[in-house]
């Protein structure tokens, strides 16, 4: 697979190596020393240790309860203002757990986790675990200095064992409605956080769990996941009586042997923070942190993201939940920092010819 005439590396504007190493995201400066420069952790430690300065992120902890919390218990989950929603934007924001308002904050976290390791979205109410929001938040921990703690392991436990409960990634009693018959949006949120997770302290099936989100992503070129006959199908599904839901699926596949795939459209628009959803440039990032080789099955991808930068190696934000979050990140069609060292980082790994199968 060849994306480009020379390494990715050789072809950044001098001015955007700068801008991404600018002071006021210590994170992204530090990150891009260390991943697209190859400087030394030591050579970066004291950079990294001020990234909980950045605007965001202290804007977020200034809105922090006593407790750790942000909001009431009831609405841990409240879109996007919640506390597990906090603690998941805080790691997406690398923020430091040796800052004492993050401790309390996991604090708080690992206090409304279920006892089966999962977090619930319905106030601690049985039923209510779901995978992506369990995904998130652990991995949020983890990345924040929880790495090795039980309780994050109890979470990836949680996860791996509703795989192996269900035999498909997805929600209880997810599949019926899902005509593809897995949550696409999940396989990229479990990647990340198996990635944050020391390998030898996987649980047993995450193995099994890893390859197959990477085979989803591979087998749809990352994003072509959406069958053609969804809103067909959707339609049938939700105008139809509860038990006829129970078997519609089977008879639906059985009338349509072979489903069309295209795009998923969203997953064109890139975005960051994220949520429970994905994008493309997201979704190969998981694969580049999971340890995946650059396939030619990511290479419709991995042009995408190419394309999609501007004249300076620059990557717009598109897709944003400004407005919505305690604190705003970057702006909605300007160039992020965050996305282009996402990119960056996606195009060097394609280039990677050491790593190509």
């Amino acid at each position: 697979m060849s994306i480009t005439p020379a390494r990715i590396l050789d072809r950044i504007p001098a001015e955007t190596i700068e801008w991404l190493l600018e002071p006021e995201n210590p994170a992204v400066a530090a990150i891009t020393r260390r991943t697209l420069l190859k400087e030394s952790e030591a050579a970066t430690a004291e950079l990294w240790t001020r990234r909980n300065e950045y605007a965001p992120i202290d804007a977020i902890l200034n809105a922090e309860n006593a407790d750790g919390s942000w909001m009431r218990p009831s609405q841990d989950y409240k879109k996007y203002q919640g506390s597990l929603w906090q603690v998941h934007l805080l790691g997406e924001l690398c923020a430091s757990g040796d800052d004492p308002r993050v401790a309390a904050a996991a604090d708080y976290a690992f206090s409304r986790q279920m006892a089966d390791g999962s977090w619930s979205a319905t106030n601690m109410r049985a039923g209510g675990s779901i995978p992506c929001l369990t995904a998130n938040v652990g991995r949020a921990l983890a990345r924040m200095g929880w790495a090795h703690d039980e309780r994050v392991i109890a979470a990836l436990g949680y996860i791996v064992g509703l795989h192996r409960e269900l035999g498909y990634i997805g929600c209880i009693e997810g599949r019926e409605f899902q005509l593809s018959g897995y949550c696409h949006m999940l396989t990229t949120k479990e990647l990340l956080f198996l990635a944050e997770v020391p390998r030898d302290l996987w649980p047993d099936g995450a193995e099994k769990l890893r390859d197959e989100c990477i085979t989803k992503l591979r087998d749809t070129s990352v994003f072509r996941s959406v069958p053609a006959e969804a809103r067909e199908f959707g339609e049938a599904y939700w105008t139809s009586s509860k038990s006829e839901r129970e078997t519609l699926r089977k008879r639906f596949l059985a009338e349509h042997p072979e489903l069309h795939y295209k795009e998923k459209a969203g997953w064109l628009r890139f975005g960051y923070p994220l949520s429970y959803n994905s994008d493309a440039l997201e979704a190969l990032w998981a694969l580049m942190r999971i340890g995946e080789k650059p396939r030619t099955e990511y290479e419709r991808a991995i042009e995408l993201v190419e394309r999609t930068a501007d004249k300076q190696m620059r990557w717009t934000l598109k897709n944003t939940f400004n407005g919505k979050m305690l604190a705003d990140v970057e702006t909605k069609g300007q160039p992020s920092k965050w996305l282009t060292l996402r990119a960056l980082q996606v195009l060097d790994w394609a280039d990677d010819d050491q790593a190509k199968p």
